[in-house]
């Protein structure tokens, strides 16, 4: 019985360790709320503008690009019942000359 304690010991160990980094995963990617209070936080904490937005090929959700001047950017889905979602963030956000392609000819 004694030489399984240090097993279970370890794996416990090992559980308790990769616990808080799971958690940190799921929080992260879970970022929704009212559209208005995501976007006032990403202007008063994060300094962040949009610089660009679309909407999607169904017209159910919008998406707009948000960047710093310090380079962080953030995308955030903005569905038609006003629920809005970051999608992605990041950093060494830079702007680059506009480039729409013409017309085929």
């Amino acid at each position: 019985m004694r030489q399984k304690t240090p097993f279970i010991l370890a794996a416990l160990a090992l559980v308790a360790f990769a616990l808080p980094s799971m958690t940190t995963s799921a929080e992260a990617s879970a970022k929704c709320g009212d559209r208005t209070k995501l976007i006032e936080k990403l202007e008063d904490k994060y300094k962040e503008v949009p610089v660009g937005l679309g909407l999607s090929q169904n017209n159910k959700a919008a998406f707009e690009i948000y960047a710093s001047e310090k380079g962080t950017w953030t995308v955030v889905m903005t569905m038609t019942n006003g629920l809005a979602c970051v999608m992605a963030a990041g950093h060494s956000w830079e702007d680059l000359p506009k480039q729409l392609a013409g017309p085929v000819t």
